[in-house]
């Protein structure tokens, strides 16, 4: 009996990545009743989850569809294909969903070349499922959504140590229509590196799979190098939120502090990466990587010697945990 394994920490490979995403909590259109992505998925009596790899796809919905109607979609399902629809989905902006931790509907039965030779197998279980928002019948994908699309591809394959290589497929490759399996066709139409594809025609693997290695080769954004105060150090973050601000716009980001921690003394490290990365830390609002921040305030008062009282009342120390 196939095993069923859940991705619970596919939150951690996206952000690892430095790739900004929302979790799409409990939804009165999810039949599945879970609380959130963590607990979605098709019940174990459905078959497992042990994915080694991943299947791309595109939903097929209209041009112009909104990400909610997309998401509703793959949340529902239908008659055919009960949801979840997709383990992860990516908006037409290049927005990103985790969806599910668990077995989704996504690929049927069918073949991964080379691999699969004796019948059709359990797409299903065997490899995890992205689907991103297009018609499929030639509507342009933007430059913005592919890249995107790549580095969460190239992302998974890290965290999880697959090859993008051999490890990553269209859902063309393990269903063709001659495969006696699926009959699908998917990803499909132009794209940066085949702009020239007409209507209905599928995405070559190999340059996808090419494409999403650039990606992972890609330079990451340059992190400022941290101060020299010792070997006792450690990031702590202070987070002060302007509550009588909307949430997500500037004024309510506005009082973020990160902390680093050596010996006596406490210093500020004004890095936006780094106050998103913290606020992300102690939230876990995937939001603030997308919103707009304010004023990063560096106070003097904020680098404190041990035994002074911090903002809190409590006397300053090394430990990070007083804060």
């Amino acid at each position: 009996m196939p095993g069923y394994r859940w991705l619970d920490d596919l939150d951690l490979a996206l952000t690892l990545a430095g790739i900004p995403h929302t979790g799409i909590p409990a939804t009165v259109y999810d039949p599945t009743g879970a609380a959130d992505w963590r607990s979605r998925g098709r019940p174990a009596s459905t078959g497992g989850f042990d994915p080694s790899g991943i299947l791309c796809h595109h939903t097929a919905s209209p041009a112009g569809t909104s990400d909610r109607l997309d998401l509703q979609c793959i949340l529902a399902g239908n008659s055919d294909a009960p949801g979840p629809i997709s383990t992860l989905y990516i908006g037409r902006a290049g927005t990103v969903y985790i969806v599910a931790a668990g077995r989704c509907n996504h690929g049927g039965k069918g073949r991964r070349p080379g691999l699969d030779t004796a019948g059709c197998a359990d797409m299903n279980n065997l490899l995890l499922g992205i689907e991103a928002g297009n018609s499929g019948v030639g509507e342009p994908w933007p430059v913005n959504q592919t890249i995107v699309y790549a580095e969460v591809v190239a992302a998974l394959c890290d965290y999880y140590n697959w090859s993008i290589a051999d490890d990553v497929y269209l859902h063309a490759t393990t269903g063709p229509p001659s495969g006696g399996c699926n009959s699908k066709i998917d990803p499909a139409g132009p794209w940066e590196r085949e702009p020239g594809l007409v209507g209905s025609s599928t995405w070559n693997l190999e340059t996808w799979r090419a494409y999403c290695l650039e990606q992972a080769d890609a330079p990451l954004p340059p992190i400022p190098p941290p101060l020299d105060l010792g070997d006792e150090t450690m990031s702590k973050c202070i987070i002060h939120v302007d509550e009588s601000q909307p949430a997500g716009t500037p004024g309510y980001w506005r009082f973020n502090a990160v902390w680093n921690w050596a010996g006596p003394w406490r210093y500020h490290l004004p890095t936006e990466l780094g106050v998103q990365s913290a606020v992300y830390e102690n939230t876990g609002d995937a939001a603030v990587f997308g919103s707009p921040l304010g004023d990063i305030v560096r106070n003097p008062s904020w680098v404190q010697t041990v035994g002074s009282l911090d903002g809190y009342g409590a006397p300053a120390g090394t430990d990070p945990g007083d804060v």
